[in-house]
């Protein structure tokens, strides 16, 4: 809930106290749709993270969350759909397209989750930051090959 208080009237910058109370809420709705989605309350989780979305259509994070706890909930062409956003957002990180080789595979596109994973596998090479989303990536792709 936001709200200023009459005696906070004069005392600083009001835009100030709004930016603070919104990010307070946003953080909070964000942490509390993670521990709704590792608790497996996932239609919790979805209300959270779908109102994350709705409030910041440009983050990352939230489109990433919400795509999260679509595949939880088996939804793969949802979540598929959601990691295409994060993707728009930022075209260089590969975990949105790690995400999506593993919603194809689970609808049993596998084809298309190979392609996924060699793009994955593309975007993370020479960038230690993402050698873990490299090796996953790396071990569904050969799973899928044999």
């Amino acid at each position: 809930m936001i709200s200023i208080r009459d005696d906070d009237a004069g005392q600083g910058d009001p835009c100030a106290a709004i930016d603070t109370a919104i990010t307070s809420e946003l953080e909070r709705r964000y942490t509390g749709g993670h521990q709704a989605l590792n608790s497996g309350r996932y239609d919790r989780a979805l209300i959270d993270f779908s109102w994350l979305v709705m409030s910041q259509p440009w983050s990352w994070r939230a489109h990433v969350a919400l795509a999260g706890t679509l595949m939880k909930t088996k939804e793969y062409q949802g979540a598929m759909n959601f990691y295409g956003y994060a993707l728009m957002l930022d075209g260089d990180h590969p975990e949105p397209m790690y995400q999506m080789a593993v919603c194809l595979q689970a609808m049993g596109r596998l084809a298309d989750a190979r392609m996924a994973l060699q793009s994955a596998i593309s975007m993370s090479e020479a960038r230690p930051r993402y050698s873990a989303i490299r090796a996953n990536a790396y071990r569904l792709l050969n799973q899928l090959l044999v």
